[in-house]
């Protein structure tokens, strides 16, 4: 089909026309003298559609509409089965596919992902995603994105064309005339204007798009793909298409609202109609597998944190933080302030040193450190300072608390501002502040004390190592150190390291990319 040129005729006599009026001093005479000669431009074109001098649009309009109507009615009935977007827009996508492109999509999904997790490791996961991804993204290249976002403009337009409520615009001519009713020949009459003039205004809002196309083979191609029928044949579509674009290059529409209203200036704005759905598409796949592989990834590291924490504590059901604390959290949390960041290690740190370090590790230190004879003061030293600062650490993670207790300085400040947040900006931001300086020094603490606990482990291995050499170089009474303990030295020495071990992943895999 060959594109109609849609320019108004003319335009430059109508412009002149309007700017004439702009500048008499009568703007009203003016104004009559510019819609006569409208009218009378009206009057040249061969579509007798309106009367000027009585404000009657005539029952030719009607049944070129009517014949409309007739021609599109079977595409109505087409679209009324689903009126779903995104199903039109899925449907439009898939047309252009190959199988093997919609099978990538299909194992791209959330679903398929979260399942193929079960039978491969995540990092392998990442990398066969990242393969189907490129592979399926190479498919997109512009010319295939044009043709998509084409068609499915396309389907729209035809769509928005089809539901036009030519029933009711036609009705005013025939009152007798029944919806979808084709075997009895209509009596329309004249009307006024008025009456059909913000009808017709929609109408060209759809109608003036098509000039935008002069192919739509692909369109009737996907038509009769999807339901194997075309709810307008392409011939008839056509012919009727070229009608209309050569009315929209007479302007006979326009003239006639300018008529009809007394406005000389008005234009019609066809409504939008370009879509650009394929690289939402494109982005929508991308973002459901990176979703699903982040879901995996937290599901994983959670599994592993529970089971560190049972492994080390017994149990999952940890509480040992007073003030920071999940629940405390969640009051700023509720309010999109922020939170405390690292209430849960914080929570595992304190249980740590309070029920392990400061019993079974002491129980340990006490003997290589206190009792054991080292052949150079010099070498326990990282031992020792490691210990004392393991001890130590417990104490300052309760002075921490206890500045966010119901006394401390820091919660009553932030209950203070907590109170005129909602309506002081300034308020609010301190809060953030605040928060994000308490979250800092938790850190500071965990990270500190990791630390230490990764010294103290180091040189125990170093311990164990002395142990089992026919000559310790380290501590050179290890027979007496076998008599006080009332344990075995070297299992008890072995299952501490594999505790602090065990504890020492388990704070590097919560303190991991956190943000403070």
């Amino acid at each position: 089909m060959s594109k109609t040129n849609n320019k108004p005729k003319n335009g430059g006599f109508f412009q002149r026309l309007i700017d004439g009026l702009l500048k008499n001093d009568d703007p009203e005479l003016e104004k009559k003298r510019v819609m006569k000669l409208i009218a009378k431009e009206l009057s040249k074109t061969k579509y007798k559609f309106y009367k000027y001098g009585t404000d009657e649009v005539l029952p030719a309009f009607a049944k070129t509409f009517f014949t409309i109507y007739k021609t599109v009615s079977p595409g109505k009935i087409y679209f009324q089965s689903n009126a779903n977007q995104k199903l039109y827009q899925r449907m439009v996508l898939n047309s252009m596919m190959s199988e093997k492109h919609l099978e990538l999509i299909d194992q791209l999904s959330e679903e398929n992902i979260i399942e193929e997790a079960k039978n491969v490791s995540l990092n392998q996961l990442k990398i066969q995603v990242k393969e189907k991804c490129e592979t399926l993204f190479t498919f997109f290249d512009a010319n295939i994105i044009n043709r998509i976002d084409t068609l499915y403009s396309q389907f729209m337009l035809f769509k928005s064309f089809c539901e036009y409520d030519y029933f009711f615009m036609l009705k005013k001519f025939d009152s007798s005339l029944r919806e979808n009713d084709f075997s009895v020949t209509p009596q329309f009459e004249a009307i006024t204007g008025r009456y059909i003039v913000d009808d017709l205004q929609d109408f060209l809002t759809i109608a003036y798009n098509l000039s935008e196309y002069d192919d739509w083979n692909d369109l009737f191609a996907f038509l009769k793909k999807v339901k194997d029928v075309e709810p307008v044949s392409k011939g008839t579509w056509s012919r009727l298409v070229n009608r209309l674009l050569d009315m929209q290059s007479s302007r006979v529409f326009e003239m006639m609202i300018q008529l009809i209203q007394q406005n000389p200036g008005y234009i019609t704005k066809p409504a939008k109609t370009r879509e650009h759905i394929t690289e939402k598409y494109i982005d929508s796949i991308r973002q459901e597998a990176e979703k699903a592989l982040s879901r995996i990834q937290i599901e994983q590291k959670s599994s592993k944190i529970d089971s560190l924490v049972s492994s080390i504590f017994g149990t999952t059901s940890i509480s040992r933080m007073k003030n920071y604390t999940e629940e405390q959290s969640a009051v700023f949390e509720r309010r999109n302030i922020g939170s405390f960041s690292y209430q849960q290690p914080m929570n595992y740190m304190k249980a740590f040193l309070l029920d392990y370090v400061k019993k079974d590790v002491r129980e340990l230190a006490d003997l290589v450190l206190v009792r054991g004879k080292w052949s150079t003061s010099s070498l326990a030293t990282p031992m020792s300072e490691a210990y004392h600062q393991m001890l130590e650490l417990s104490n300052k993670i309760v002075e921490f608390d206890e500045t966010l207790s119901d006394t401390g300085a820091i919660s009553g400040k932030l209950k203070t501002l907590l109170t005129r947040c909602d309506r002081d900006k300034e308020a609010l931001n301190i809060i953030r502040t605040i928060l994000k300086d308490t979250n800092s020094a938790a850190r500071d603490i965990l990270v500190s004390g990791t630390q230490e606990i990764i010294t103290f482990a180091r040189n125990l291995k170093l311990v164990l190592e002395d142990y089992a050499k026919p000559h310790p170089e380290l501590v050179i009474n290890w027979k007496e150190l076998e008599h006080f303990a009332d344990y075995n030295i070297k299992e008890q020495a072995v299952a501490i390291y594999k505790k602090l071990h065990l504890f020492v992943t388990l704070m590097q895999s919560l303190l991991a990319n956190k943000e403070i």
